[in-house]
């Protein structure tokens, strides 16, 4: 399966500056510092951007808190054609004083007019962090929450927090600002789970947009609403990442950790379960010879998989077994679960019901140990069809009324049904 780790943004959003104009300059003791800035504004309203340009610089060195004077550099570099410039600048700035929470907010300034807005966020409030104070900050932080994300709840927090400070500096600019657009705020509205039928493939690069634009309610939504895509996602990205660690692609590995983390953390808090955790958490702790143990053992899986598709089943049932046997050295029970019901559902295949009672007795095993109730749930059923064919009724009605249980918790609809059914048809075959 191909899955695409990098989503192209598909937003084209024009929202006015005057959403993110900053606050009135604070004025230095030195009269021509006003005279300044507008003389720099004058040349700019003239289309002399490159004078401007310098002089907007100049009244950010002389008083790096003049915050206009951020928006008249993004503004000139915008207009020649560099909007990346201004950024550029902004780095060089911060680089002499990384601390600087006036610097982190001509850097989110510069951010947020290439339409960085996840990045920009995080400068803006990396500059409240350092200067609570900084009205601007808090209201350029809201106008991100409010028309980028969609979420009201924080935009609400931010622009009520610029109102209350620039009531009490004085800052009428941005007071002004903010209360137009608290007024205009949509009310906070509690999103539905996502429950549209969606492939695995289409869950990951959902929730690849979600994390790249920096949406935690469109992440929280997503998982939520898709548990069994959530932990087949989490199954196939820690399976991507030990490929890439053995082939040393180390990069690779990292990112799809990360996701993996934000993945595990989501599906803690909706379905109050550990699973997810406890399988990040065992990957994290795999040393580099385990991970070539791991590697080498799916060989031996993927290999019973294409004997059997080949017809040539003595091998396949080999190459299942050895692989089953394999995981469980390295006590990877769940993997050792999914190659012991690939044994089995091939012994079913052939007719070999002893066989494969056997062997999905040992892959609910390993699921028991591991808490996967989807698995519990799916080897329930197929040890019950089993025990049917091997004319031992009472043993299938257990075992399927097991599975219908788990089923039932899992609010797995579909596959609850089919229980039913196959329940039915064994009673019926006892009267």
């Amino acid at each position: 399966m191909r899955i695409t780790l990098t989503v192209i943004r598909r937003w084209t959003i024009i929202i006015c500056f005057i959403l993110l104009t900053p606050s009135h300059p604070r004025l230095s003791a030195a009269e021509n510092f006003p005279a300044l800035f507008q003389e720099a504004e004058s040349l700019f309203q003239k289309k002399h951007y490159a004078e401007a340009l310098r002089l907007y610089e100049k009244t950010i060195a002389q008083d790096p808190s003049f915050t206009q004077g951020y928006r008249g550099i993004v503004r000139s570099y915008t207009v020649l054609g560099d909007p990346q410039g201004a950024v550029v600048y902004m780095e060089s700035l911060l680089l002499q004083n990384p601390n600087s929470a006036d610097f982190c907010y001509g850097m989110g300034y510069a951010l947020y007019n290439i339409k960085k807005y996840p990045e920009a966020k995080t400068y803006f409030e990396k500059a409240v962090s350092l200067n609570p104070d900084l009205a601007a900050a808090w209201n350029n932080s809201a106008a991100i929450y409010h028309f980028i994300l969609h979420d009201y709840a924080r935009a609400r927090t931010c622009y009520e927090k610029a109102i209350s400070i620039s009531k009490r500096t004085g800052n009428q600019w941005v007071l002004e600002v903010a209360q137009k657009n608290l007024a205009n705020l949509p009310a906070a509205e509690a999103k539905k789970p996502v429950t549209e039928q969606l492939t695995m493939e289409q869950f990951v690069n959902r929730l690849v947009a979600a994390v790249d634009a920096g949406d935690e309610a469109g992440v929280r939504t997503l998982v939520s609403g898709q548990k069994a895509n959530a932990e087949q996602a989490l199954n196939w990205l820690l399976g991507e990442a030990l490929h890439s660690s053995v082939d040393g692609k180390k990069e690779d590995e990292q990112v799809r950790m990360q996701l993996a983390a934000i993945l595990a953390k989501e599906y803690t808090k909706s379905f109050k379960s550990p699973l997810l955790q406890k399988k990040l958490t065992a990957y994290q702790e795999l040393s580099a010879a385990r991970k070539q143990d791991m590697v080498s053992a799916e060989k031996l899986l993927k290999r019973g998989g294409s004997e059997e598709q080949n017809g040539r089943y003595e091998e396949a049932q080999r190459a299942y077994n050895d692989a089953a046997a394999a995981f469980n050295r390295i006590k990877d029970s769940s993997r050792a679960g999914t190659a012991l019901v690939c044994a089995g559902d091939l012994y079913r295949k052939l007719k070999n019901y002893p066989l494969a009672r056997a062997a999905y007795n040992a892959a609910l095993t390993c699921f028991t140990e591991t808490g996967d109730e989807e698995q519990q749930a799916l080897v329930l059923s197929s040890l019950g069809i089993t025990c049917f064919y091997l004319g031992e009724q009472a043993q299938a009605l257990d075992s399927l009324n097991r599975s219908l249980a788990l089923y039932q918790s899992l609010h797995n609809s579909a596959a609850v049904q089919k229980v039913k059914q196959n329940i039915e048809l064994v009673k019926a075959q006892r009267r």
